[in-house]
Protein backbone atom coordinates (compact mmCIF):
# COMPACT_ATOMS: atom_id res chain seq x y z
CA UNK A 1 0.00 0.00 0.00
CA UNK A 2 1.16 3.65 -0.91
CA UNK A 3 0.64 4.33 3.09
CA UNK A 4 2.52 2.11 4.42
CA UNK A 5 5.29 2.00 1.86
CA UNK A 6 6.01 5.19 2.46
CA UNK A 7 5.96 5.57 6.28
CA UNK A 8 8.36 2.43 6.15
CA UNK A 9 11.29 4.47 4.18
CA UNK A 10 10.60 7.25 6.78
CA UNK A 11 11.32 5.21 10.05
CA UNK A 12 14.21 3.56 7.69
CA UNK A 13 15.78 6.78 6.90
CA UNK A 14 14.81 8.33 10.69
CA UNK A 15 12.40 11.11 9.73
CA UNK A 16 10.05 12.09 11.81
CA UNK A 17 6.31 13.10 11.09
CA UNK A 18 6.02 16.36 11.19
CA UNK A 19 2.40 17.15 12.98
CA UNK A 20 -0.66 19.01 11.01
CA UNK A 21 -1.48 21.81 11.99
CA UNK A 22 -4.17 24.29 11.15
CA UNK A 23 -1.75 26.09 8.51
CA UNK A 24 0.07 22.92 6.94
CA UNK A 25 -0.18 20.78 4.12
CA UNK A 26 -1.44 17.33 5.56
CA UNK A 27 1.77 14.41 5.01
CA UNK A 28 2.11 10.81 5.35
CA UNK A 29 2.40 9.74 8.74
CA UNK A 30 -0.15 12.18 9.88
CA UNK A 31 -3.94 11.73 11.00
CA UNK A 32 -5.03 13.36 8.10
CA UNK A 33 -3.56 11.53 6.02
CA UNK A 34 -6.06 9.25 3.65
CA UNK A 35 -6.32 5.85 5.00
CA UNK A 36 -4.70 2.99 2.53
CA UNK A 37 -8.31 2.17 1.43
CA UNK A 38 -9.28 6.02 0.57
CA UNK A 39 -5.95 5.88 -1.57
CA UNK A 40 -6.90 2.57 -3.29
CA UNK A 41 -9.96 3.74 -4.05
CA UNK A 42 -8.31 7.04 -5.77
CA UNK A 43 -6.02 4.80 -8.05
CA UNK A 44 -8.93 2.88 -9.37
CA UNK A 45 -9.95 6.23 -11.08
CA UNK A 46 -6.67 6.64 -12.91
CA UNK A 47 -5.21 5.61 -15.75
CA UNK A 48 -2.49 4.09 -14.87
CA UNK A 49 -1.37 2.88 -11.49
CA UNK A 50 0.17 5.00 -9.13
CA UNK A 51 3.97 4.84 -8.90
CA UNK A 52 5.35 4.91 -5.09
CA UNK A 53 9.03 6.53 -6.30
CA UNK A 54 12.00 6.26 -4.22
CA UNK A 55 15.53 8.01 -5.81
CA UNK A 56 16.75 6.76 -8.74
CA UNK A 57 20.12 5.82 -6.95
CA UNK A 58 18.73 4.16 -4.29
CA UNK A 59 19.65 0.68 -6.34
CA UNK A 60 23.15 1.93 -5.23
CA UNK A 61 23.06 1.27 -1.91
CA UNK A 62 23.49 -2.19 -0.32
CA UNK A 63 21.55 -1.42 2.85
CA UNK A 64 18.37 -0.48 0.59
CA UNK A 65 15.94 -3.30 -0.62
CA UNK A 66 16.02 -2.50 -4.23
CA UNK A 67 19.99 -2.89 -4.29
CA UNK A 68 21.19 -4.09 -7.79
CA UNK A 69 24.72 -3.75 -8.91
CA UNK A 70 23.74 -3.57 -12.87
CA UNK A 71 21.02 -0.92 -12.52
CA UNK A 72 23.19 1.05 -10.17
CA UNK A 73 25.85 0.90 -13.28
CA UNK A 74 23.11 2.09 -15.25
CA UNK A 75 21.89 4.91 -13.29
CA UNK A 76 25.41 6.17 -13.04
CA UNK A 77 26.09 6.11 -16.98
CA UNK A 78 22.71 8.04 -17.57
CA UNK A 79 23.53 10.36 -14.20
CA UNK A 80 24.44 13.67 -16.50
CA UNK A 81 22.09 12.97 -19.10
CA UNK A 82 19.36 14.90 -19.74
CA UNK A 83 16.95 13.02 -21.75
CA UNK A 84 17.16 10.26 -19.43
CA UNK A 85 15.87 12.49 -16.75
CA UNK A 86 13.52 14.25 -18.26
CA UNK A 87 11.94 10.28 -19.01
CA UNK A 88 11.89 9.46 -15.47
CA UNK A 89 8.85 10.65 -13.06
CA UNK A 90 11.90 10.75 -9.98
CA UNK A 91 14.91 12.79 -11.02
CA UNK A 92 15.16 16.84 -12.02
CA UNK A 93 18.25 17.86 -14.32
CA UNK A 94 19.44 19.64 -11.27
CA UNK A 95 19.67 17.00 -8.23
CA UNK A 96 20.30 19.72 -5.37
CA UNK A 97 16.61 20.05 -5.80
CA UNK A 98 16.04 16.24 -5.34
CA UNK A 99 18.00 16.72 -2.03
CA UNK A 100 16.74 18.35 1.24
CA UNK A 101 19.14 21.59 2.17
CA UNK A 102 19.27 23.47 5.05
CA UNK A 103 21.44 24.43 7.97
CA UNK A 104 20.09 20.89 10.02
CA UNK A 105 20.93 18.06 7.59
CA UNK A 106 21.73 17.86 3.90
CA UNK A 107 19.03 14.54 3.01
CA UNK A 108 20.08 13.00 -0.48
CA UNK A 109 20.73 10.05 -2.48
CA UNK A 110 24.53 10.21 -3.80
CA UNK A 111 25.51 7.12 -5.59
CA UNK A 112 28.76 8.50 -6.03
CA UNK A 113 29.23 8.72 -1.60
CA UNK A 114 30.07 5.87 0.45
CA UNK A 115 27.19 4.01 -0.43
CA UNK A 116 28.95 0.82 2.05
CA UNK A 117 28.93 3.06 5.16
CA UNK A 118 26.32 1.64 7.58
CA UNK A 119 25.24 5.41 8.43
CA UNK A 120 24.60 6.18 4.40
CA UNK A 121 21.14 5.73 3.90
CA UNK A 122 19.47 7.03 0.03
CA UNK A 123 16.86 9.43 1.93
CA UNK A 124 13.73 10.41 0.07
CA UNK A 125 14.48 13.98 0.22
CA UNK A 126 12.35 15.66 -1.99
CA UNK A 127 11.49 12.94 -4.25
CA UNK A 128 7.18 12.92 -4.09
CA UNK A 129 6.11 10.12 -2.02
CA UNK A 130 3.61 9.14 -4.84
CA UNK A 131 3.37 10.22 -8.53
CA UNK A 132 0.53 10.17 -10.96
CA UNK A 133 1.28 9.01 -14.43
CA UNK A 134 -0.97 11.21 -16.04
CA UNK A 135 -2.05 10.56 -19.37
CA UNK A 136 -5.60 11.91 -19.68
CA UNK A 137 -6.96 15.45 -18.59
CA UNK A 138 -9.25 13.19 -16.12
CA UNK A 139 -6.21 11.82 -14.46
CA UNK A 140 -5.02 15.44 -13.79
CA UNK A 141 -8.62 16.62 -12.55
CA UNK A 142 -9.11 13.51 -10.08
CA UNK A 143 -5.94 14.35 -8.19
CA UNK A 144 -6.29 17.89 -8.14
CA UNK A 145 -9.28 16.70 -6.22
CA UNK A 146 -7.74 14.57 -4.03
CA UNK A 147 -5.29 16.62 -3.38
CA UNK A 148 -7.39 19.18 -2.71
CA UNK A 149 -9.90 17.25 -0.50
CA UNK A 150 -6.86 15.97 2.20
CA UNK A 151 -4.80 19.17 2.25
CA UNK A 152 -1.58 17.69 0.23
CA UNK A 153 1.43 19.15 -1.31
CA UNK A 154 0.57 18.79 -4.96
CA UNK A 155 3.72 19.11 -7.60
CA UNK A 156 3.82 19.07 -11.41
CA UNK A 157 6.49 17.64 -13.24
CA UNK A 158 7.18 17.52 -17.40
CA UNK A 159 10.42 17.18 -17.51
CA UNK A 160 12.14 18.42 -14.72
CA UNK A 161 14.03 21.70 -15.84
CA UNK A 162 13.76 23.93 -12.49
CA UNK A 163 16.46 25.92 -11.30
CA UNK A 164 14.31 26.41 -7.86
CA UNK A 165 13.39 22.55 -7.55
CA UNK A 166 9.53 23.52 -8.10
CA UNK A 167 9.01 20.36 -9.97
CA UNK A 168 9.12 18.37 -6.41
CA UNK A 169 8.80 18.72 -3.23
CA UNK A 170 9.29 17.17 0.19
CA UNK A 171 6.39 14.79 1.21
CA UNK A 172 4.56 16.23 -1.71
CA UNK A 173 1.85 13.88 -4.80
CA UNK A 174 3.04 14.65 -8.26
CA UNK A 175 1.55 14.93 -11.29
CA UNK A 176 3.94 13.97 -14.06
CA UNK A 177 2.44 14.89 -17.83
CA UNK A 178 5.74 13.39 -19.34
CA UNK A 179 3.61 11.16 -21.39
CA UNK A 180 0.84 13.53 -22.70
CA UNK A 181 2.46 14.35 -26.06
CA UNK A 182 -0.03 15.06 -28.63
CA UNK A 183 0.56 17.36 -31.59
CA UNK A 184 -1.70 18.77 -33.72
CA UNK A 185 -1.26 20.98 -36.75
CA UNK A 186 -4.21 23.71 -38.28
CA UNK A 187 -3.74 25.73 -40.96
CA UNK A 188 -6.30 28.25 -40.20
CA UNK A 189 -7.31 27.71 -36.09
CA UNK A 190 -9.60 29.53 -34.94
CA UNK A 191 -9.76 30.20 -31.19
CA UNK A 192 -12.40 29.43 -28.87
CA UNK A 193 -15.26 31.93 -28.59
CA UNK A 194 -13.88 34.07 -31.37
CA UNK A 195 -15.92 36.74 -32.93
CA UNK A 196 -17.67 34.71 -36.05
CA UNK A 197 -15.33 35.65 -39.14
CA UNK A 198 -12.13 35.92 -37.32
CA UNK A 199 -9.39 33.98 -39.90
CA UNK A 200 -7.20 31.40 -38.92
CA UNK A 201 -4.07 30.95 -38.58
CA UNK A 202 -1.30 28.58 -38.83
CA UNK A 203 -0.78 26.74 -35.32
CA UNK A 204 0.49 23.58 -33.39
CA UNK A 205 -1.15 21.93 -30.64
CA UNK A 206 0.77 20.36 -27.95
CA UNK A 207 0.11 18.27 -24.74
CA UNK A 208 2.29 19.11 -21.56
CA UNK A 209 5.07 16.26 -22.06
CA UNK A 210 6.40 17.60 -25.17
CA UNK A 211 10.00 18.84 -25.46
CA UNK A 212 11.28 20.97 -27.65
CA UNK A 213 13.69 18.99 -29.25
CA UNK A 214 10.94 16.41 -30.27
CA UNK A 215 8.66 19.70 -31.71
CA UNK A 216 11.51 21.56 -33.82
CA UNK A 217 11.38 18.44 -35.43
CA UNK A 218 7.67 17.40 -36.10
CA UNK A 219 7.44 21.44 -37.03
CA UNK A 220 10.56 21.20 -39.12
CA UNK A 221 8.46 18.27 -41.25
CA UNK A 222 5.73 20.81 -42.06
CA UNK A 223 8.04 23.56 -43.23
CA UNK A 224 7.80 25.87 -40.59
CA UNK A 225 9.16 27.07 -37.16
CA UNK A 226 8.00 27.86 -34.17
CA UNK A 227 9.05 30.12 -31.06
CA UNK A 228 10.52 27.92 -28.53
CA UNK A 229 13.87 27.12 -25.81
CA UNK A 230 16.97 26.34 -27.02
CA UNK A 231 19.09 23.92 -24.66
CA UNK A 232 21.53 20.90 -25.27
CA UNK A 233 19.96 17.61 -25.74
CA UNK A 234 16.53 19.22 -26.31
CA UNK A 235 14.91 18.10 -23.64
CA UNK A 236 13.48 21.60 -21.89
CA UNK A 237 9.67 21.37 -21.80
CA UNK A 238 7.96 23.17 -24.82
CA UNK A 239 4.48 23.44 -22.48
CA UNK A 240 4.59 23.67 -18.81
CA UNK A 241 7.23 26.17 -17.34
CA UNK A 242 8.62 27.63 -20.33
CA UNK A 243 5.44 29.33 -21.52
CA UNK A 244 4.21 29.74 -17.83
CA UNK A 245 7.21 32.03 -17.45
CA UNK A 246 7.36 33.99 -20.72
CA UNK A 247 9.83 31.45 -22.76
CA UNK A 248 12.59 33.05 -24.43
CA UNK A 249 14.60 32.16 -27.36
CA UNK A 250 17.09 32.39 -30.17
CA UNK A 251 13.95 32.93 -32.98
CA UNK A 252 12.01 35.53 -30.22
CA UNK A 253 13.61 39.19 -31.65
CA UNK A 254 12.10 37.55 -34.90
CA UNK A 255 8.35 36.50 -33.75
CA UNK A 256 8.23 37.30 -29.88
CA UNK A 257 8.25 35.97 -26.84
CA UNK A 258 6.92 32.51 -26.31
CA UNK A 259 3.84 33.91 -24.31
CA UNK A 260 3.56 36.20 -27.89
CA UNK A 261 2.90 33.32 -29.53
CA UNK A 262 0.40 31.07 -27.71
CA UNK A 263 -2.93 31.66 -29.03
CA UNK A 264 -4.68 29.76 -26.66
CA UNK A 265 -4.13 27.20 -23.55
CA UNK A 266 -6.34 24.15 -21.88
CA UNK A 267 -5.58 23.64 -18.45
CA UNK A 268 -6.70 22.76 -14.82
CA UNK A 269 -7.88 24.92 -12.35
CA UNK A 270 -7.49 24.53 -8.63
CA UNK A 271 -10.94 23.52 -8.56
CA UNK A 272 -10.46 20.37 -11.07
CA UNK A 273 -11.88 22.19 -13.65
CA UNK A 274 -11.01 21.90 -17.08
CA UNK A 275 -11.51 25.21 -19.00
CA UNK A 276 -10.23 26.87 -22.30
CA UNK A 277 -8.32 30.12 -22.00
CA UNK A 278 -7.44 32.12 -24.99
CA UNK A 279 -8.46 36.11 -25.82
CA UNK A 280 -12.14 35.53 -26.00
CA UNK A 281 -12.61 33.04 -23.68
CA UNK A 282 -11.40 33.09 -19.84
CA UNK A 283 -8.99 36.13 -21.09
CA UNK A 284 -8.22 37.36 -17.30
CA UNK A 285 -6.41 33.95 -16.80
CA UNK A 286 -5.30 33.96 -20.20
CA UNK A 287 -3.31 37.04 -18.79
CA UNK A 288 -2.27 35.22 -15.96
CA UNK A 289 -0.90 31.79 -17.46
CA UNK A 290 1.44 33.67 -19.84
CA UNK A 291 4.36 34.65 -17.80
CA UNK A 292 2.64 34.34 -14.22
CA UNK A 293 4.71 31.17 -13.68
CA UNK A 294 3.52 27.82 -13.52
CA UNK A 295 1.65 26.00 -12.34
CA UNK A 296 0.20 28.84 -10.34
CA UNK A 297 -2.89 29.07 -12.24
CA UNK A 298 -3.54 26.18 -13.30
CA UNK A 299 -1.76 22.69 -14.73
CA UNK A 300 -1.06 23.00 -18.49
CA UNK A 301 -3.21 20.53 -20.92
CA UNK A 302 -2.18 21.93 -23.82
CA UNK A 303 -1.02 24.89 -25.77
CA UNK A 304 -1.78 26.30 -28.94
CA UNK A 305 1.20 27.77 -30.92
CA UNK A 306 1.64 30.22 -33.89
CA UNK A 307 3.48 28.49 -36.20
CA UNK A 308 5.69 30.69 -39.01
CA UNK A 309 7.23 29.45 -42.23
CA UNK A 310 10.85 28.32 -42.02
CA UNK A 311 13.06 30.42 -44.48
CA UNK A 312 16.56 30.16 -44.33
CA UNK A 313 19.22 31.23 -41.72
CA UNK A 314 22.73 33.11 -41.54
CA UNK A 315 24.80 32.28 -38.72
CA UNK A 316 28.17 33.95 -37.22
CA UNK A 317 30.45 32.48 -34.94
CA UNK A 318 33.25 34.32 -32.99
CA UNK A 319 35.69 33.15 -30.74
CA UNK A 320 37.93 35.82 -28.79
CA UNK A 321 40.84 34.99 -26.36
CA UNK A 322 42.30 38.08 -24.04
CA UNK A 323 45.68 37.82 -22.73
CA UNK A 324 45.13 41.03 -20.64
CA UNK A 325 42.84 42.78 -18.07
CA UNK A 326 42.47 45.57 -19.99
CA UNK A 327 42.13 43.98 -23.36
CA UNK A 328 39.20 41.90 -21.94
CA UNK A 329 38.02 45.26 -20.51
CA UNK A 330 38.05 46.81 -24.01
CA UNK A 331 36.69 44.50 -25.87
CA UNK A 332 33.37 44.00 -23.17
CA UNK A 333 33.22 48.16 -23.60
CA UNK A 334 32.87 47.63 -27.61
CA UNK A 335 30.60 44.67 -27.33
CA UNK A 336 28.08 46.65 -25.05
CA UNK A 337 29.00 49.80 -27.44
CA UNK A 338 27.56 47.83 -30.30
CA UNK A 339 24.45 45.84 -28.45
CA UNK A 340 21.99 47.72 -29.49
CA UNK A 341 23.28 48.02 -33.36
CA UNK A 342 24.29 44.67 -33.86
CA UNK A 343 20.22 43.92 -32.47
CA UNK A 344 18.42 46.29 -34.47
CA UNK A 345 20.63 45.04 -37.32
CA UNK A 346 18.85 41.87 -37.24
CA UNK A 347 20.94 39.37 -35.11
CA UNK A 348 19.94 37.33 -32.35
CA UNK A 349 21.71 34.69 -30.08
CA UNK A 350 24.24 34.11 -27.60
CA UNK A 351 27.39 34.89 -26.23
CA UNK A 352 28.31 33.78 -23.60
CA UNK A 353 32.47 33.65 -21.87
CA UNK A 354 34.23 32.06 -19.16
CA UNK A 355 38.12 32.98 -18.13
CA UNK A 356 39.67 34.51 -20.95
CA UNK A 357 37.30 33.71 -23.97
CA UNK A 358 34.21 35.37 -25.36
CA UNK A 359 32.01 33.51 -27.99
CA UNK A 360 29.14 34.58 -30.10
CA UNK A 361 26.80 32.37 -32.00
CA UNK A 362 24.38 34.71 -33.46
CA UNK A 363 21.27 34.02 -36.21
CA UNK A 364 20.24 36.11 -38.33
CA UNK A 365 17.29 35.47 -41.08
CA UNK A 366 17.90 34.79 -44.54
CA UNK A 367 20.53 33.93 -46.63
CA UNK A 368 22.23 36.85 -47.00
CA UNK A 369 20.89 38.58 -43.74
CA UNK A 370 17.57 40.49 -44.92
CA UNK A 371 18.69 43.32 -43.04
CA UNK A 372 21.01 45.31 -45.24
CA UNK A 373 22.62 45.99 -41.91
CA UNK A 374 23.41 42.85 -40.66
CA UNK A 375 27.10 42.12 -42.15
CA UNK A 376 28.43 45.28 -41.90
CA UNK A 377 27.66 46.04 -38.33
CA UNK A 378 29.10 42.64 -36.82
CA UNK A 379 32.51 43.39 -39.01
CA UNK A 380 32.64 46.37 -37.62
CA UNK A 381 32.44 44.96 -34.49
CA UNK A 382 35.00 42.58 -35.37
CA UNK A 383 37.19 44.62 -36.86
CA UNK A 384 37.52 47.02 -33.82
CA UNK A 385 38.18 44.69 -31.55
CA UNK A 386 40.73 43.09 -33.56
CA UNK A 387 43.19 46.42 -32.81
CA UNK A 388 42.78 46.01 -29.19
CA UNK A 389 46.07 44.80 -27.77
CA UNK A 390 45.60 41.84 -25.59
CA UNK A 391 42.63 40.63 -27.71
CA UNK A 392 43.16 37.61 -30.57
CA UNK A 393 40.27 36.08 -32.65
CA UNK A 394 40.63 32.63 -33.28
CA UNK A 395 37.67 32.11 -34.93
CA UNK A 396 35.39 33.51 -36.99
CA UNK A 397 33.27 31.92 -39.15
CA UNK A 398 30.02 33.34 -40.88
CA UNK A 399 27.48 29.89 -42.45
CA UNK A 400 24.02 29.81 -44.40
CA UNK A 401 22.00 27.11 -42.95
CA UNK A 402 18.86 25.90 -44.38
CA UNK A 403 16.99 27.00 -41.82
CA UNK A 404 16.80 26.95 -37.64
CA UNK A 405 16.24 23.40 -38.22
CA UNK A 406 19.55 22.67 -39.51
CA UNK A 407 21.41 25.50 -37.10
CA UNK A 408 19.76 23.97 -33.94
CA UNK A 409 20.59 20.07 -34.65
CA UNK A 410 24.32 21.39 -35.60
CA UNK A 411 25.04 23.21 -32.65
CA UNK A 412 22.80 21.99 -30.21
CA UNK A 413 22.00 18.11 -30.72
CA UNK A 414 25.21 16.52 -32.41
CA UNK A 415 27.69 18.73 -31.28
CA UNK A 416 30.34 17.49 -33.95
CA UNK A 417 28.85 19.45 -36.50
CA UNK A 418 28.73 23.02 -34.27
CA UNK A 419 30.97 25.59 -34.22
CA UNK A 420 32.84 27.85 -31.53
CA UNK A 421 31.46 26.97 -28.27
CA UNK A 422 30.27 23.77 -27.72
CA UNK A 423 26.78 24.04 -26.22
CA UNK A 424 26.21 20.64 -25.82
CA UNK A 425 29.04 20.27 -23.54
CA UNK A 426 28.16 23.64 -21.90
CA UNK A 427 25.05 22.45 -20.98
CA UNK A 428 24.43 20.04 -17.77
CA UNK A 429 22.19 17.92 -15.88
CA UNK A 430 22.46 15.86 -12.76
CA UNK A 431 24.50 18.57 -10.84
CA UNK A 432 23.78 20.84 -8.27
CA UNK A 433 23.24 24.13 -9.54
CA UNK A 434 22.71 27.76 -8.38
CA UNK A 435 21.51 30.46 -10.78
CA UNK A 436 21.12 33.62 -11.19
CA UNK A 437 19.66 35.95 -14.24
CA UNK A 438 19.15 39.84 -15.12
CA UNK A 439 17.11 41.53 -17.96
CA UNK A 440 19.36 44.37 -19.06
CA UNK A 441 17.45 46.74 -21.13
CA UNK A 442 18.33 48.66 -23.66
CA UNK A 443 19.09 52.00 -21.77
CA UNK A 444 21.94 50.15 -20.27
CA UNK A 445 23.65 49.74 -23.41
CA UNK A 446 23.16 53.22 -24.33
CA UNK A 447 23.71 55.17 -21.58
CA UNK A 448 25.99 52.98 -18.88
CA UNK A 449 28.45 51.63 -21.42
CA UNK A 450 31.50 51.50 -19.04
CA UNK A 451 29.84 50.61 -16.23
CA UNK A 452 28.13 47.67 -17.74
CA UNK A 453 31.07 46.23 -18.96
CA UNK A 454 32.94 46.84 -16.15
CA UNK A 455 30.16 44.66 -14.41
CA UNK A 456 30.23 41.97 -17.02
CA UNK A 457 34.24 41.59 -16.63
CA UNK A 458 33.76 41.46 -13.22
CA UNK A 459 31.99 38.19 -13.62
CA UNK A 460 34.77 35.45 -14.91
CA UNK A 461 31.72 33.24 -16.54
CA UNK A 462 28.50 33.82 -17.74
CA UNK A 463 25.79 32.78 -19.97
CA UNK A 464 24.25 36.01 -22.05
CA UNK A 465 21.24 35.11 -24.31
CA UNK A 466 20.40 38.48 -26.81
CA UNK A 467 16.76 37.88 -27.42
CA UNK A 468 15.17 40.93 -27.07
CA UNK A 469 14.61 43.50 -29.38
CA UNK A 470 13.02 43.41 -32.62
CA UNK A 471 9.39 41.86 -32.49
CA UNK A 472 9.60 41.27 -28.22
CA UNK A 473 9.96 44.91 -28.16
CA UNK A 474 6.96 46.23 -30.19
CA UNK A 475 4.46 44.13 -27.54
CA UNK A 476 2.18 46.05 -25.36
CA UNK A 477 3.50 45.72 -21.99
CA UNK A 478 0.60 45.18 -20.11
CA UNK A 479 -0.84 42.72 -23.00
CA UNK A 480 -0.11 39.78 -20.69
CA UNK A 481 1.67 39.36 -17.53
CA UNK A 482 5.25 38.46 -18.10
CA UNK A 483 7.58 40.95 -16.40
CA UNK A 484 7.41 44.07 -18.49
CA UNK A 485 11.39 44.19 -18.54
CA UNK A 486 11.06 42.06 -21.12
CA UNK A 487 9.70 44.55 -23.90
CA UNK A 488 12.46 46.97 -23.22
CA UNK A 489 15.30 44.32 -22.44
CA UNK A 490 17.95 42.89 -24.93
CA UNK A 491 20.20 40.58 -23.49
CA UNK A 492 18.93 37.95 -20.58
CA UNK A 493 22.16 37.01 -18.09
CA UNK A 494 22.63 34.18 -16.65
CA UNK A 495 24.89 33.12 -14.27
CA UNK A 496 25.16 29.46 -12.92
CA UNK A 497 27.30 28.03 -10.47
CA UNK A 498 27.91 24.33 -8.96
CA UNK A 499 29.46 22.57 -6.21
CA UNK A 500 30.69 18.69 -5.33
CA UNK A 501 27.41 17.05 -4.08
CA UNK A 502 29.37 14.65 -2.43
CA UNK A 503 31.38 16.45 -0.64
CA UNK A 504 30.06 19.53 0.15
CA UNK A 505 28.48 21.45 3.61
CA UNK A 506 25.65 23.17 4.31
CA UNK A 507 28.05 26.07 4.38
CA UNK A 508 29.88 25.43 1.19
CA UNK A 509 26.37 25.51 -0.69
CA UNK A 510 25.33 28.92 1.18
CA UNK A 511 28.43 30.20 -0.14
CA UNK A 512 28.21 29.04 -3.69
CA UNK A 513 24.61 30.63 -3.60
CA UNK A 514 25.60 33.86 -1.94
CA UNK A 515 28.25 34.15 -4.71
CA UNK A 516 26.01 33.88 -7.36
CA UNK A 517 23.72 36.25 -5.62
CA UNK A 518 26.19 38.43 -5.23
CA UNK A 519 27.58 38.59 -8.69
CA UNK A 520 24.35 39.64 -10.18
CA UNK A 521 24.33 42.21 -7.64
CA UNK A 522 26.50 43.57 -9.44
CA UNK A 523 24.55 44.28 -12.65
CA UNK A 524 21.23 44.37 -10.51
CA UNK A 525 22.40 48.17 -9.02
CA UNK A 526 23.10 49.50 -12.59
CA UNK A 527 19.76 48.14 -14.21
CA UNK A 528 16.66 49.07 -11.88
CA UNK A 529 14.29 48.99 -14.85
CA UNK A 530 15.63 45.28 -15.62
CA UNK A 531 14.57 42.57 -13.60
CA UNK A 532 15.08 38.61 -13.64
CA UNK A 533 13.53 35.88 -15.57
CA UNK A 534 11.25 33.67 -13.34
CA UNK A 535 12.79 30.42 -15.41
CA UNK A 536 16.17 31.61 -14.36
CA UNK A 537 15.30 31.94 -10.26
CA UNK A 538 18.25 33.01 -7.70
CA UNK A 539 16.97 31.71 -4.66
CA UNK A 540 18.29 34.64 -2.61
CA UNK A 541 16.44 36.54 -5.09
CA UNK A 542 15.80 40.35 -3.29
CA UNK A 543 11.96 40.86 -4.22
CA UNK A 544 11.54 38.52 -6.07
CA UNK A 545 7.68 40.34 -6.43
CA UNK A 546 9.19 43.01 -8.76
CA UNK A 547 12.14 41.53 -10.15
CA UNK A 548 10.00 38.52 -12.10
CA UNK A 549 6.69 40.26 -12.38
CA UNK A 550 7.07 44.17 -12.02
CA UNK A 551 4.12 46.17 -11.63
CA UNK A 552 2.01 43.40 -12.75
CA UNK A 553 2.53 41.35 -9.68
CA UNK A 554 -0.41 43.36 -7.45
CA UNK A 555 -2.72 41.99 -10.44
CA UNK A 556 -1.63 38.47 -10.45
CA UNK A 557 -1.82 38.38 -6.75
CA UNK A 558 -5.42 39.36 -6.66
CA UNK A 559 -6.37 36.99 -9.37
CA UNK A 560 -4.34 34.01 -7.88
CA UNK A 561 -6.12 34.69 -4.26
CA UNK A 562 -9.46 34.26 -5.97
CA UNK A 563 -8.62 31.64 -8.04
CA UNK A 564 -6.83 29.38 -5.53
CA UNK A 565 -8.36 30.65 -2.05
CA UNK A 566 -7.11 27.07 -0.59
CA UNK A 567 -3.28 27.86 -1.81
CA UNK A 568 -3.30 24.64 -3.97
CA UNK A 569 -0.74 25.47 -6.34
CA UNK A 570 1.84 27.24 -4.65
CA UNK A 571 5.55 27.08 -5.79
CA UNK A 572 8.95 28.35 -4.32
CA UNK A 573 8.92 32.26 -5.40
CA UNK A 574 5.38 31.89 -6.93
CA UNK A 575 2.35 34.17 -6.61
CA UNK A 576 0.92 34.01 -3.28
CA UNK A 577 4.15 32.25 -1.42
CA UNK A 578 4.83 34.71 0.46
CA UNK A 579 3.15 33.33 3.82
CA UNK A 580 4.23 30.07 2.92
CA UNK A 581 7.91 28.00 3.98
CA UNK A 582 10.45 27.18 1.06
CA UNK A 583 9.21 23.80 1.23
CA UNK A 584 5.51 24.89 0.75
CA UNK A 585 4.72 22.77 3.67
CA UNK A 586 3.50 25.23 6.16
CA UNK A 587 2.23 29.02 6.41
CA UNK A 588 4.59 31.17 8.22
CA UNK A 589 2.39 34.23 8.77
Amino acid sequence: MLQLAYLAVAIAVGVAPIEAALQCKCLPGQSCFPSAAVISAFEQNLTHPLINPRPIANVCFPNDPAFNQAACNTVKANWNNGAFRASNPNTLQFINWESIINSTVIEQCDPFGNVNAPADFCFQGRVPFAVVNATTVSDIQNTVQFASEFNLKLVVKNTGHESLGRSFGESSIEIWTHNMQDVEFSDSFVPLGAPNGTAGIPTVTIGPGVQWGDLYDIVDTQGKVVVGGIGAGGTVGAAGGWPMGGGHGILSPFFGLGVDNIVEETVVLPNASHVTANLFTNPDLFWALRGGGGPSFGILTSVTYMTHPAEPVTAAFLVANTTTDEGRLALFTEWVAVHPAVVDAGWAGFWPYSGTQFFLTLMALGDPPTNPAANATLQGFYNNISQIPGVEITLEVTKAYTGFHQWYEDNFINSTNGIGFNYTVGDFSGVPVAVASRLIPRENFENNTVALAQALTALDDARPFLVGGGAVSTVDPDAMSVNPAFRVMLSDLTIALSWNATTATFADISAVRQNVTDLANGVRVLTPNGGAYVNEPDILEPNFQQSYWGDHYPRLLAFKQALDPNDLLIVLQGVNSEAWDDEILCKTV
